[in-house]
């Protein structure tokens, strides 16, 4: 149990510093400093919790996957 919990902690980070990634690829012009503690992980939780991918994720929450 420890162990998945553990393993899902890694995951979720992971996650974040993907999508911090793609941000400053995507935007590093209009986003010149974004780090991981400028992003509200609240907003982005669900799309997580839905399995998207961190691209899928920043699609998703840009509205250009509609």
């Amino acid at each position: 149990m420890i162990a998945q919990q553990s393993t899902q902690l890694r995951d979720w980070e992971q996650w974040q510093q993907d999508i911090v990634a793609l941000l400053k690829s995507d935007f590093g012009d209009a986003l010149q400093v974004i780090s991981i503690d400028d992003v509200d992980w609240p907003s982005w939780q669900g799309l997580y919790a839905q399995g998207r991918s961190p691209r899928s994720a920043i699609e998703r929450a840009l509205e250009r996957d509609l």
